[in-house]
């Protein structure tokens, strides 16, 4: 059993693990551009909609940050999530929020996080795969403390974005998974496929 906890948290398994890697590939096809999942009893994870090409999120980065030395359109993105959630969506703070996404839905969500901190105190943890770097090094500093799975699979290109000469960082450090589509070159687009990142993660949890 893969287990992180910290303070009060509930404990991470293995099956929450793998259900907000499954809702992170998942939310691509669904009505909203977030799930909210309370299958798992004592846990909601919210898993936030990204991008499914590297492609097209390297072509469209905004290197601009805004308040709280985070990236503007992550930040953007977080705001308008929250409205909807809280407008929507009834969000039990007694259970252990997990808060995932693919992507730019990772960096999303690591911003949201910090957000829904604000509420539910150390009650909240992220799972990300093959998110870009969200913010500086004062978001880092603030979240020091909150427990964040990042993987990140084989030579996936996107979490090497934005440029870190430009002042991003990642908050916390990556969770390599091993490449699951037999590729013998590098190939960092399609290692950021969310499907991709499904199969390695179960693997490696598996091994």
């Amino acid at each position: 059993v893969h287990i992180v906890a910290t303070g009060s948290m509930a404990a991470l398994t293995n099956a929450v693990i793998l259900q907000a890697a499954s809702l992170c590939r998942d939310v691509y096809a669904h009505e909203r551009d977030y799930i909210v999942d309370n299958s798992i009893p004592g846990f909601t994870i919210i898993a936030v909609e990204g991008t499914s090409s590297a492609g097209d999120w390297l072509t469209n980065i905004k290197f601009l940050f805004r308040n709280d030395d985070t990236h503007r359109g992550f930040k953007e993105n977080a705001l308008r999530l929250v409205n909807q959630l809280f407008m929507r969506e009834q969000i039990d703070f007694k259970t252990q929020l997990v808060v995932c996404g693919h992507s730019l839905g990772g960096a999303t969500a690591t911003v949201l996080a910090d957000m829904l901190r604000q509420g539910a105190g150390r009650n909240v943890c992220v799972i990300t795969l093959g998110s870009p770097r969200p913010g500086g090094r004062r978001l880092r500093k603030r979240l020091a403390d909150l427990t964040h799975m990042r993987y990140v699979h084989s030579d996936d290109v996107v979490p090497l974005s934005p440029l870190w000469l430009g002042g991003y960082v990642h908050t916390h450090e990556a969770i390599r998974l091993a490449d699951a589509n037999g590729d013998k070159w590098f190939d960092g687009v399609s290692d950021h496929d969310a499907g991709a990142y499904c199969t390695a993660l179960a693997l490696a949890l598996a091994a």
